[in-house]
C-alpha cells in the first residue's frame, strides 16, 4: 500500500471512529507515518478529509453492491429484505462509515452527494421491488435505522424491521402522493 493510501485509510477510520475532527498529527499517528508526510500529500486538511470521505464513500458503494445482491439473491419478500438490512446494520464498522457521511453532509455540504449515494443506491435497487414511491419510503426509514443503530451500537430487532418492510414495501396507493416536485 502507497503512502499516500496509508494516510487516506488512517483519515477515514478516523472519521468513521471518531468524532468527525481530524488534524494532521491524528492521521500521521494512526498511519504510523511522518507529520511531514501528511502535508507533502495533502496540501490542506480539507483535502485530506474529502480524499478520506471519498474513501468511506467507496466502501459504501462496495457496501451497497453486496447489500443489492443479497436482496436480488433473495425471494423478494419483506422478511428477505428485512434480514438483509438487519445484517447490513449489524454491522457497526458500515453504521459508522454511513454516520460518517452523513456528518460531512451536514458540515461540508460540498460533499452532500457522497452521503446521498447509499441512499439514491438503496432506492434502485428496492424500485426493483416495489413502485419508486414506497422504495424511497423505505431508504428514509433505512436512514433513521442506521442512525438508531449508531446510537445505540446495535441494530432494531428484526421482527420490527419485517413488519415495518411489510408496511413501506407495499403501502397503499392512495397514502402516498406522487413523487413528482420531491427531491
Amino acid at each position: 500500500m502507497s503512502r499516500r493510501q496509508q494516510i487516506v485509510e488512517a483519515a477515514a477510520d478516523l472519521l468513521r471512529d471518531g468524532d468527525g475532527k481530524l488534524t494532521h498529527r491524528l492521521v500521521a499517528d494512526r498511519a504510523a507515518v511522518p507529520l511531514g508526510s501528511t502535508t507533502y500529500y495533502f496540501s490542506s486538511l480539507d483535502d485530506l478529509v474529502a480524499a478520506a470521505l471519498e474513501h468511506l464513500a467507496a466502501q459504501v458503494d462496495a457496501d451497497l453492491a453486496e447489500t443489492a445482491a443479497t436482496i436480488a439473491a433473495g425471494d423478494g419478500t419483506p422478511e428477505a429484505i428485512a434480514a438483509a438490512f438487519h445484517e447490513y446494520l449489524s454491522d457497526q464498522d458500515r453504521v459508522r462509515t454511513e454516520t460518517a457521511l452523513y456528518i460531512a453532509a451536514v458540515t461540508r455540504p460540498e460533499l452532500i452527494d457522497l452521503s446521498r449515494r447509499w441512499f439514491d443506491g438503496i432506492v434502485e435497487v428496492l424500485t426493483d421491488l416495489t413502485d419508486r414511491d414506497s422504495a424511497r419510503l423505505m431508504a428514509v426509514f433505512l436512514d433513521g435505522a442506521c442512525m438508531h443503530a449508531a446510537i445505540n451500537d446495535t441494530p432494531l430487532e428484526l421482527p420490527l424491521l419485517e413488519g415495518l418492510s411489510r408496511t413501506l414495501m407495499s403501502p397503499s396507493a392512495d397514502t402516498i402522493a406522487p413523487e413528482a416536485g420531491r427531491s
